[in-house]
């Protein structure tokens, strides 16, 4: 009788530790999530105030041809990023003039993987962008070259905007964004800094295992290196399904640890698409 007493007092102990590690993990990751979607918002907030200003800097420092002196055109990419304080600081992984028919001309990266392909092929949509009266055009979708890793699934976000002569005629367009993939990579390392603070401010010896993601409808992406079943055990929790209604979080077990888990919309990317992180105390 004091054997079978013994051992149910020590399994309501261990089954009451574990609840209350999934209750620190499932704070950590509110926390944390709660930090990362400002930073996303005004990642976002910063391609669009800053590429009309950069469409008219290249506007103003091309020719007529802009294909006719392509040194010059990386010049001027380069001078257009450096002359608005937004652009300065932007986190887009691709940024490239293209010509009124949506082909790429020029990148400010080097090599120019994007040179000579076509985003009208991929994304019809941004010819919008050469029409009369247009402003910033935003799509969402998949280009092989604005990849941001080698193997796996990843999506790109893409603004274009016109860049006009001075008698208001399209030039072509300024079209930049980034691949959700390498994008993820920034919220992962803005996560690890947070993940820092949290060990310091609860004396923590080890700061908390942790993975950022990125949702866009029911696709999940993470930066390069985070395991592929930790991508596949988000996507299974249906991000974009649990946050409809708002924020959430809860906790899941995965490769052996109890994570806390939290996914946060963040509409100024698009309405569907938001945050998710995943904690777990070392």
């Amino acid at each position: 009788m004091n054997f079978l007493l013994l051992t149910t007092a020590l399994c309501a102990l261990l089954l009451g530790g574990c609840n209350e590690d999934g209750k620190v993990a499932q704070q950590y990751a509110t926390d944390i999530t709660a930090k990362m979607a400002p930073i996303l918002r005004t990642d976002v907030e910063q391609v669009r105030r800053g590429l009309p200003s950069g469409a008219k800097k290249v506007g103003e420092m091309v020719d007529t041809d802009p294909g006719a002196d392509l040194v010059g055109l990386r010049k001027a990419l380069e001078s257009a990023r450096a002359s608005d304080k937004d652009l300065q600081v932007a986190k887009v992984t691709f940024f490239s003039f293209a010509d009124p028919a949506g082909m790429i001309l020029r990148s400010e990266a080097d090599p120019d993987l994007l040179a000579n392909k076509s985003v009208a092929a991929t994304f019809p949509e941004l010819k919008k962008a050469v029409e009369p009266g247009s402003g910033l055009v935003e799509v969402f979708g998949q280009m092989q070259e604005m990849r941001g890793v080698r193997n796996g699934p990843d999506e790109q976000w893409v603004v274009a905007y016109p860049v006009k002569a001075a008698d208001g005629q399209a030039k072509g367009m300024l079209v930049a964004g980034w691949s959700f993939r390498a994008y993820a990579y920034r919220l992962q390392e803005a996560a690890r800094r947070e993940a820092v603070t949290i060990a310091e401010r609860d004396k923590l010896k080890l700061a908390p295992l942790l993975y950022a993601f990125v949702f866009k409808g029911p696709k999940v992406y993470a930066q390069a290196v985070t395991p592929d079943v930790n991508t596949e055990a988000v996507e299974k929790l249906d991000p974009v399904g649990k946050t409809a209604s708002g924020p959430w979080s809860g906790t899941m077990e995965l490769t052996g640890r109890t994570f806390g888990a939290a996914a946060l919309r963040v509409p100024e990317l698009a309405p569907d698409a938001g945050v998710v992180v995943l904690a777990s105390p070392i």
